[in-house]
């Protein structure tokens, strides 16, 4: 029974520019990397960098949300600079396996080719190819732009990439992530969350083998507590009832807990807008999330939002010093070069 760790990313705008622009010397001094793309390898290996705030354990899955690419028409090939931006990543992830102490024979990564979710945007899929492979039939498909079960057509904004892969050890187990990025809210009050949740209730929502071990992850621009009230006067929310927020879905679940911030402020706040929660000085709405499709194969799943800003240490000290708040500015600036989101990780057991 595997341990597994997944990273879904809203990075904000992709490309092969941003990933080597470089930080600022009195940041990079700070031991954290010189360019956006080492901050990043960091994150997703679990460097030394990062210790007792992200797992020591490199991911077996990194999905990029909102990677750029040519193109408008959804499910078309992609273009422009995803391909080379996708392959900037792999291969710095692959030479920072063995630097970092892990073993290549246990982590190796490789990329899916995506289609096109939206305007020039799409998401990227890099797995461990000593964990997943794909499927070797003839005609086989990896990543499909995902449509409305009911309508047949395609999610309003951006649909969802769906990226299916076996594993190596048992070829007949499959896991599938459905990359998400939803609409943002508008609009008055009672009405604001409408948009991303009409978006949620049109994602699969009834047991059948092509949901089977789906992790449904990424910017949702709502969490599963927000709701619209329609024009019968009703509360509608993303994942089921008041109640029971996944009571109409009951095979959907998620292990992060209410309110957990991971939007990123352009600037600090002083004092924080909720006295109950520090971090608010710095992350303003709790939009991503990692959802899963709950069946007997997973367990012990758990997910969490790291603090990359709270919890940002200066290394040039042994042991490392908290950045934060003495220093909260620098790295909330150089955060922003990186993304206006968190990332959300997941591990969890399964038996394959």
């Amino acid at each position: 029974m595997p341990n597994l760790k997944f990273i879904s990313w809203n990075l904000k705008n992709v490309s092969r520019n941003k990933l080597q622009k470089q930080f600022t010397a009195g940041f990079q001094a700070l031991g954290m990397g010189n360019t956006v793309m080492d901050y990043i390898v960091n994150v997703v290996l679990g460097t030394e960098v990062w210790e007792d705030v992200i797992s020591p354990k490199p991911a077996d899955m990194f999905v990029i949300i909102e990677l750029k690419t040519g193109g408008r028409r959804k499910g078309a090939p992609v273009s422009g600079s995803c391909i080379p931006s996708l392959t900037l990543v792999r291969n710095a992830l692959n030479a920072a396996i063995p630097t970092n102490g892990y073993d290549p024979m246990e982590y190796q990564y490789d990329f899916l080719v995506p289609l096109v979710a939206g305007r020039y945007e799409t998401m990227g899929f890099l797995y461990n190819t000593r964990v997943f492979r794909p499927d070797p039939t003839p005609g086989a498909v990896s990543v499909v732009a995902e449509r409305d079960q009911v309508t047949n057509t395609y999610l309003d904004g951006r649909t969802p990439l769906v990226a299916q892969l076996q594993f190596v050890q048992n070829p007949a187990v499959t896991m599938r992530w459905s990359a998400i990025h939803d609409r943002p809210p508008q609009g008055a009050a009672n009405i604001r969350f409408r948009p991303p949740i009409s978006f949620c209730r049109r994602l699969p929502n009834t047991p059948s083998a092509a949901v089977t071990n789906t992790f449904f992850l990424g910017d949702f621009n709502c969490q599963p507590t927000n709701y619209y009230v329609n024009g019968a006067g009703n509360n509608v929310y993303p994942f089921g009832t008041a109640a029971n927020l996944f009571a109409n879905l009951p095979n959907y679940g998620t292990t992060l807990p209410d309110n957990s911030l991971t939007s990123v402020r352009k600037s600090l706040v002083n004092p924080p807008p909720d006295p109950t929660d520090p971090k608010s000085a710095y992350l303003s709405s709790p939009y991503d999330n990692s959802i899963y499709w709950a069946q007997n194969l997973l367990g012990g799943v758990e997910t969490e939002v790291p603090d990359l800003i709270g919890e940002a240490k200066d290394h040039t000290f042994n042991p490392p010093i908290p950045l934060y708040p003495g220093r909260g500015r620098i790295v909330l600036n150089a955060y922003n070069r990186v993304s206006d989101h968190m990332p959300v990780i997941t591990e969890f057991n399964i038996q394959v």
